[in-house]
């Protein structure tokens, strides 16, 4: 091969992924607000509002497609059981249109606090029915509507503070969204979403160095569920993304059975083998200091875990953070939960919790990385500059957002309007103010007590 040709290959190696990286950091951002228009036939959207309610007694009758239609094709949520069905579309982002684009709708709780209206949260595959299509490396786009928090800011500052303390967590940033389909609206001013990072093969490459590693979202999960030797009974529970090898089964087994079964000894020796102890520390004091009260330690969903196979441990990431800071009062009120105890992650007895707090070495590196953490990605400065940078960032659209609902005579209907004031309120800056105070205090005082 001439030496000129071996030049430029290695050159060409080195800048396309530089290139590719820079692009994908150019995407997301604290304050990043991109434009997106989405454009469907009035017939895909009229298949796309076609959807199965979940956890009802009388569920409609499924729609069949028209004589020369493709069939219907179904997304099925893991937590209320509600189907999506996918709709062609076309996105116009950046002065480029992706055309055929799958869409559709997502969520659970936040999903059904919008039902009437024209914000839905939504998820754009890229790939869907082109595999080659991507928007700046990425394959698929996560649009939530922010329906249960008032704020608006909860997602996108509390994924920041995951990742300033060094955990695995997506970026996000915003976009408006407009909305044509003839007949029906015309460019039509949807709202603004925040856009999350989805948590795929190219996310976990990016922080991993390998993305063919097992990835689970459990639900109905709170803490590791000992379900025996046989690995179908863990895939309700677990959900892994794909299907696991011999090999992942049984080391996500042996975990489950080490933290639920082995004695102490046991546990003290080969619990650093199967956790990747730091990361999860770092997990659990971001995740009590926010704090994230729908979420592993609580509710038993809105988490990820990934068996690193560089490594063979496991690692938990944090997902669905709308209602983070506060914002789920059915786990204390909001001056219980801005002084909730960074000692007690968890309410009553956790398995997991309890044994690495029970091993002195665990508990006092726990005591580090809060102390490490307070310093810098939770000090009250940090925080309050970041919000005044969403606010700036999203304030002209979210005076255009509520004078298209205003125009649209939009309401929802009583439920879904108990189910969204119910969730996290609109104040933040002095809840998170009282919470940066309360932190700092209680690492002092773990600071004073260890001397």
């Amino acid at each position: 091969m001439p030496a000129r040709l071996v030049t430029c290959l290695a050159i060409l190696f080195l800048v396309v992924p530089s290139a590719l990286a820079q692009n994908n950091d150019e995407t997301f951002g604290l304050a990043k607000v991109h434009e997106f228009h989405l454009q469907l036939t009035a017939r895909e959207w009229e298949r796309m509002q076609a959807i199965i309610p979940g956890m009802t007694l009388f569920a409609p009758k499924r729609p069949v497609a028209k004589e020369g239609e493709e069939p219907f094709e179904w997304h099925k949520t893991s937590g209320f059981g509600i189907e999506f069905p996918w709709a062609h579309a076309d996105l116009h982002a950046g002065g480029k249109i992706y055309k055929n684009v799958g869409l559709r709708y997502k969520g659970n709780g936040s999903y059904v606090s919008t039902d009437k209206m024209l914000k839905r949260n939504l998820k754009i595959e890229l790939d869907h029915y082109d595999d080659e299509q991507r928007f700046h490396g990425l394959k698929t786009i996560t649009l939530n509507a922010g329906a249960v928090d008032a704020s608006r800011m909860r997602e996108a500052l509390a994924y920041a503070v995951y990742r300033g303390a060094g955990v695995p967590a997506p970026r996000t940033a915003f976009v408006k969204v407009t909305l044509t389909v003839p007949g029906k609206h015309d460019k039509e001013f949807v709202g603004l979403y925040t856009f999350i990072e989805h948590v795929d093969k190219s996310f976990l490459k990016n922080h991993f160095k390998n993305g063919k590693g097992l990835l689970m979202k459990p639900e109905r999960m709170r803490g590791i569920d000992y379900l025996g030797d046989d690995w179908e009974k863990y895939k309700k529970r677990y959900l892994p993304k794909r299907e696991a090898t011999a090999k992942e089964a049984q080391r996500v087994i042996e975990f489950a059975k080490l933290v639920n079964k082995a004695e102490d000894a046991e546990f003290a020796k080969q619990i650093g083998g199967y956790l990747d102890l730091d990361l999860f520390l770092r997990f659990t004091a971001v995740t009590t200091m926010l704090p994230n009260t729908d979420s592993f330690f609580t509710t038993g969903h809105n988490y990820f875990i990934y068996l690193n196979p560089k490594t063979d441990k496991l690692v938990f990431m944090p997902w669905d953070l709308d209602i983070s800071f506060a914002g789920f009062p059915a786990m204390g009120s909001i001056d219980q939960q801005a002084n909730q105890n960074l000692l007690r992650p968890v309410p009553g007895r956790f398995k997991l919790i309890d044994r690495l707090f029970a091993l002195p070495e665990v508990k006092e590196k726990y005591q580090k990385v809060l102390a490490e953490i307070a310093g810098s990605a939770f000090t009250k400065k940090k925080l309050l500059a970041d919000i005044d940078a969403i606010e700036k960032a999203t304030k002209e659209a979210l005076a255009l957002e509520k004078t298209a609902v205003g125009k649209r005579k939009e309401k929802r209907d009583a439920f879904g309007d108990m189910v969204a004031g119910w969730f996290a309120p609109a104040e933040m800056r002095s809840y998170v103010e009282r919470r940066a105070d309360a932190v700092a205090k209680q690492v002092a005082t773990m600071k004073m007590d260890a001397k």
